[in-house]
């Protein structure tokens, strides 16, 4: 059963990271009155998978069959990098200009030199010209990667599917990444995602309640949700300590106090999509669309964009936008983000 959730999840990320022919009639950049997205086409082949932008002229972008790219200039222009492996790659994180970490995910029964011996942690520590490989035997994927000081770090690890057993971790390290602890943390079947305000970590757990660290992972506090039993948390985000959001897969809900009270809102979304606040008040959505055509998977027929300047309160919505779905994202600063729509690279701005 896991794994045929794991395939729909990557048949459904895969509609934002293929390339496809642009419509020139799909221009997002007035759908969002506050914001400004600007596209370009890149001319590199990558299913990416993980984005890093250490500030906003300086990041990575990793995935399929081993492959990073680099930019210096904001992504107007990309340079591939050696990684030295073929694995798949899911995740990116780099501390400061040279110091950062890829993670894969394992691979078996192929031909290259690291297939059947895990999961790999690649190292660099001059800025992604060479890397160093760590590989993980007993684990099938790292995802989630974050590095809160040169030793301490915190992931998502799985390992192989056991019927009844589990096989999804909250990990955190000690050492920078060389040996990994595996916590006994209730977390949500399928989990794939860990989300971070500075240095608190949040995770959706099962039974409807979501888990926090202030500590870096060593000690987690449970926070209850008013999700329904038969829905479970579907994401997670928080503007700061405080203020965050929850989607119960079919409505959203508020908190102001950290998780103490939370309400549910009128939203005229029900799922978190590319969700981002630029201060309390003003914040967006995208949400995308799939529908049932009487195939076995849902159709993409595009993106609906949301704002908000008052907290969630109102919200402005506009027309489908076809084509267009910002899969991929990544904020290095409260009013700049990057993200992959097909064979586009757009950059997410806050209108003066």
């Amino acid at each position: 059963m896991k794994k045929i959730m794991f395939l729909l999840v990557i048949i459904v990320c895969c509609y934002g990271c293929n390339k496809e022919p642009n419509n020139p009639e799909d221009d997002l950049t007035n759908s969002i009155d506050g914001w400004e997205i600007t596209k370009s086409n890149y001319d590199f082949d990558i299913n990416p998978r993980g984005i890093f932008f250490v500030n906003p002229n300086f990041g990575f972008v990793v995935g399929y069959n081993g492959d990073i790219y680099k930019t210096t200039d904001s992504g107007q222009t990309w340079v591939k990098k050696n990684s030295g492996t073929t694995l798949h790659l899911f995740s990116v994180f780099f501390r400061d200009e040279n110091v950062g970490f890829v993670s894969s995910q394992a691979a078996g029964g192929c031909l290259n030199a690291d297939c059947d011996k895990g999961s790999v942690l690649l190292k660099t520590t001059d800025g992604g010209e060479t890397w160093t490989k760590t590989f993980f035997p007993d684990y099938t994927r790292i995802l989630s990667l974050k590095f809160f000081d040169a030793l301490k770090g915190i992931a998502l690890i799985h390992t192989p599917d056991i019927p009844n057993s589990k096989d999804e971790y909250v990990a955190i390290t000690s050492d920078g990444g060389i040996n990994w602890n595996l916590l006994d943390l209730a977390i949500k079947p399928y989990c794939d995602r860990l989300f971070f305000v500075d240095n608190l970590v949040f995770v959706a757990g099962s039974n409807q309640k979501i888990f926090k660290s202030s500590d870096f992972g060593h000690n987690w506090q449970t926070i209850t949700t008013p999700i329904e039993g038969y829905n479970s948390v579907g994401d997670i985000y928080f503007y700061n300590e405080q203020m965050g959001f929850i989607d119960g897969i079919t409505s959203v809900f508020k908190t102001t106090n950290g998780g103490s009270n939370w309400t549910k809102t009128n939203f005229p979304f029900t799922r978190l999509g590319t969700f981002h606040f630029f201060n309390e008040n003003e914040g967006f959505n995208m949400e995308p669309v799939f529908v049932y055509d009487g195939g076995d998977f849902p159709t993409f027929k595009g993106s609906i964009c949301y704002e908000t300047k008052n907290g969630g309160e109102s919200w402005s919505t506009s027309e489908p936008q076809k084509s267009f779905y910002l899969g991929l994202t990544f904020f290095p600063l409260r009013d700049l983000g990057y993200g992959f729509n097909l064979s586009e690279f757009c950059t997410i701005k806050k209108k003066e």
